[in-house]
Parts: structure tokens; sequence; C-alpha cells
């Protein structure tokens, strides 16, 4: 919701274009905000207690170093969950799976790194824990509709 916020506020358009830009990016936090409210208490329901703090603690541990994260053996390990209930539970939980999670924290990451201006495409790409700058590239455009170069104007 917070990357929509900053999408409505940095909106370049004028008058009638940045009316229609606003009030669609209106309903897409609107739908952003109904599928978290109405979506995640059903979810909780399905998994128990104890296996909801493992699976948060899983998404702590993940957040907390995401350039060197566990593999799904390890971090089943460590939060004590067999890899098939860490895998569903996290997806249910969460609404993804573990390494798409990761790749998706990644590009936000770097897309701090870039909004900011602190850092060029390549360089953001490497300090957030992509090797190959091309699927770096691929997987920004998928998230955010045009490549990283293109999106914020600089190489």
């Amino acid at each position: 919701m917070q990357q929509i916020f900053q999408e409505m506020l940095r909106c370049s358009f004028e008058d009638s274009l940045k009316r229609i830009y606003l009030e669609g990016k209106v309903m897409e936090l609107t739908a952003v905000y109904m599928h978290e409210a109405l979506g995640r208490p059903a979810v909780r329901a399905a998994l128990s207690r104890t296996d909801i703090d493992s699976l948060l603690r899983a998404k702590e541990i993940l957040d907390h170093d995401l350039l060197a994260a566990p593999g799904i053996q390890e971090l089943s390990k460590r939060v004590c969950l067999n890899e098939n209930k860490l895998k569903k539970g996290f997806k249910q939980l969460f609404g993804m799976p573990v390494h798409a999670y990761i790749i998706d924290s990644r590009l936000k990451a770097a897309y701090r790194l870039l909004e900011n201006g602190s850092s060029t495409v390549t360089a953001a790409a490497v300090m957030t824990g992509f090797s190959n700058p091309s699927f770096f590239a691929e997987k920004f455009r998928q998230k955010y509709g045009s490549v990283p170069s293109r999106y914020f104007g600089r190489a």
C-alpha cells in the first residue's frame, strides 16, 4: 500500500489524465486493502497458532537477511516446521511462495534504492542480491510494468 501511495505522489500527469490515474490508484489501493482485511482471518483460522508463529519467524528470518536468505531446508529447520508445511503455510499466510517472497522483497529494496537516486540500476540489482542484471530487469518489468532504466530514466 505504501508503494501505491508513493506512485500517487509521484504522478506527473496533469488535469483530467491525472484525475483518471489517481482514481485508478484509489481503486487499486482499495482492492489491496480489502484483500488484506478480508483474506487473512480465514487463512489464519486454517493454521494453528504454533504454525503461524513459526511462519512469522520464517518471514522475519528472510526479511533480516535477504542477500543470504536460507534455502527451504535450512529455513524449515530454523523454524521447526517440515518443508511441506513451511511452503504451504507460507503461501497461505503471506500470499506467495517463499522464493517469490524473497524475489519480491529484493525488488522492493531495489526500487527504494533507485527511487531515492542513490544507486545505478546495476548497483541496485547487485546490492539487493540479484547476480544477473537481465534477470533483475525482467523481474522488475513483471512487477512494475517497465524495465528499471526506463522506469527511473537512468542506467
